[in-house]
C-alpha cells in the first residue's frame, strides 16, 4: 500500500517546516508528498521554493481560497497514491503515523468496505499542556474499531463533536469519487465535516487506537479564529439531502439530532461575539430538541446583553 500526504499552506511561515520534516521522519516514508501553496503572502512561498527533495512536488494556486478546501481539492485530483492522508501545515505527526495506519489497513486484511482510518491524536497547547482527543479519552481506543454511517452518527452525538480529525484521517482514494471533495465555497470553516459525513454515507470508518498526531493549538492563523460561524454551514443541507433519501427512521432521527447538535455549537460560538442570526438555525427539528430551539430563540431575538448572559455566567464560573 502507497499513502499520498496532502499539506495545504496558506501563510503558515512558523509551522510548515515543522510539519513537513515530520512527514519525512516517517518509518514508512509516504510514495509522494503534495504540498499546495494557497497564495501565501507571509514567506511561506519562499520556504517552500527551497525546497529540495525526490518525494515533495510544490503546487501553487492563484489566490488563497477559504478553509483550504480548494488547495486539498487541486492535490487530491494530482496525487496518484492508493491511500491520502492530510496533515495541516501547523500541525504534526510522530514517526509511526503512516506506520500505523498501514498496520491498521493489514490488520483488517486491505478490507475494500474501509474507505477511511483515523488515528488518534494529542492537543498541544501554549503552556505545555496536553490532551489526549476527546474519542480517545471517552472511547477507548484500545483496539480498533470499525464505525458503519449509524455508528457514526451516534458517537458524534456522544461526543458532541466528529471523531474524525482532518491531520489524524487517512483515505482509500476512490472514495472521493464516490462521496465528492471538499466544500470549496460552500462554507469558510468546519468543511472537513460536511465531507466526513459524505464519506461516511458510502464507507465504513476504522478507529485506529494508535495516538500519532498533534494539534498544535497555539498556531497562527487558524481557520478557527478567523471564520465566522454566525452563517448556515454546509453542513445543514448535506444533512437535508440525506435526510431526503433515508427510509429508515432510526437514521432519520439520528440525522436530526447531529443538525440540531452541529447548528447549536454553531450558534453558541457565534454568541460570543454577536447576537446570533436567525440563518443559523433555519431547518431546526424543534420536536427532537424543543429547549435548544428555547435557547435559539432567545440567542437570535433577546436583546445581545440579555441572550449573552448564559455564556458568560459559564465563563465566571469556570
Amino acid at each position: 500500500m502507497n499513502f499520498a500526504v496532502i499539506i495545504p499552506v496558506f501563510n503558515k511561515e512558523r509551522h510548515v517546516e515543522r510539519a513537513i520534516a515530520s512527514v519525512l521522519s516517517q518509518t514508512l516514508p509516504p510514495a509522494e508528498i503534495l504540498i499546495v501553496d494557497d497564495a501565501s503572502t507571509d514567506g511561506s512561498s519562499e520556504k517552500l521554493a527551497a525546497l529540495s527533495h525526490p518525494l515533495i512536488k510544490v503546487l501553487r494556486r492563484p489566490t488563497p481560497g477559504s478553509g483550504g478546501y480548494a488547495a486539498r481539492n487541486m492535490a487530491i485530483e494530482a496525487s496518484r497514491a492508493e491511500w491520502i492522508s492530510f496533515l495541516d501545515a501547523d500541525d504534526a505527526w510522530t514517526p509511526e503515523h503512516l506506520r500505523s495506519v498501514a498496520d491498521a489497513i493489514a490488520r483488517n486484511n486491505d478490507d475494500p468496505g474501509i474507505g477511511c482510518i483515523f488515528t488518534g491524536y494529542r492537543n498541544m497547547y501554549q503552556d505545555g499542556i496536553q490532551v489526549l482527543d476527546r474519542y480517545s479519552r471517552r472511547c477507548g481506543r484500545i483496539c480498533d474499531q470499525r464505525l458503519d454511517f449509524v455508528a457514526l452518527l451516534k458517537v458524534w452525538l456522544h461526543l458532541k463533536e466528529c471523531p474524525v480529525w482532518t491531520s489524524a484521517a487517512s483515505f482509500r482514494r476512490d472514495v472521493f469519487a464516490k462521496a465528492g471533495l471538499f466544500p470549496d465555497g460552500r462554507c469558510s470553516r468546519g468543511g472537513d465535516k460536511d465531507l466526513w459525513l459524505r464519506v461516511a454515507r458510502q464507507t465504513d470508518l476504522l478507529a485506529c487506537p494508535n495516538v500519532t498526531a498533534m494539534y498544535y493549538r497555539d498556531s497562527m492563523n487558524m481557520v478557527t479564529r478567523n471564520s465566522t460561524t454566525n452563517v448556515r454551514h454546509c453542513l445543514c443541507e448535506t444533512i437535508e439531502n440525506l435526510l431526503a433519501e433515508e427510509k429508515s427512521e432510526t437514521v432519520r432521527k439520528l440525522l436530526m439530532r447531529l443538525f440540531n447538535t452541529e447548528v447549536f455549537e454553531y450558534a453558541k460560538f457565534a454568541l460570543r461575539t454577536e447576537r446570533v442570526n436567525p440563518q443559523v438555525w433555519r431547518g431546526f427539528h424543534i420536536s427532537q430538541d424543543p429547549f435548544r430551539f428555547a435557547a435559539l430563540l432567545t440567542f437570535t431575538f433577546l436583546p445581545y446583553s440579555v441572550s449573552r448572559l448564559p455564556y458568560l455566567l459559564k465563563q465566571a464560573l469556570r
